[in-house]
């Protein structure tokens, strides 16, 4: 999976359409701001994204006009979107949650 994939799935997550398809759309100058936008969330850069960092890079992302993040952040249904990806429960997002969530959706 690359990390575009990977951080555009972050924004996506919990919507309706294919994965690839809204990646794939995104243009470059997106695909950057979702980069920087997620090394601004994970505060403590371990490559994964807790409860608290996935509420952070939504309201980023929503910012930006990114993806879904401003239907994830107006309904407030962080919580939601974040435990169907968290698949082992423990707090946090990992690339393979986010790979394993895509292609179940894919």
């Amino acid at each position: 999976m690359t990390i575009t994939r990977f951080l555009s799935l972050t924004i996506l997550a919990g919507v309706s359409l294919p994965m690839d398809a809204e990646a794939q759309d995104m243009s470059s100058a997106d695909r950057q701001l979702l980069l920087e936008n997620v090394t601004q969330a994970d505060r403590n850069d371990d490559g994964a994204i807790s409860r608290s960092e996935f509420e952070a890079l939504i309201d980023l992302n929503a910012a930006d006009n990114l993806g879904r993040a401003q239907r994830v952040k107006r309904s407030g249904r962080y919580d939601m979107v974040f435990n169907r990806l968290d698949a082992n429960n423990d707090g946090f997002l990992t690339r393979q949650e986010m790979q394993s969530f895509a292609e179940e959706r894919g």
